[in-house]
């Protein structure tokens, strides 16, 4: 019961601790500075996202252009077995 009462009265200190160091880091509001900072941020995430969505456009594109490819090799090696078998049975 002992190392209860002190573990939680250990734990409230470190919470009163982190929360008065918390408080008092935080200033009321931010720079011109960090404004900047967060502007820019801000762009390159834009611009970021807008480079994703181009690469998994081209990635999808990409993707159909090798199915197809893939559908037309089938094709061709169904096509050179069925010739194969032809002439075995002649």
């Amino acid at each position: 019961m002992r190392k209860l009462n002190r573990m939680v009265a250990a734990l409230g200190m470190a919470l009163l601790f982190t929360g008065s160091v918390m408080l008092t880091g935080c200033s009321s509001s931010p720079s011109e500075e960090e404004m900047k900072q967060l502007s820019d941020l801000k762009d390159e995430v834009t611009a970021l996202k807008r480079d994703v969505s181009a690469n998994e456009a081209s990635k999808a594109s990409l993707e159909k252009e090798v199915a197809e490819k893939n559908a037309k090799l089938k094709k061709c090696q169904d096509d050179q077995a069925v010739v194969k078998q032809r002439l075995a049975n002649q």
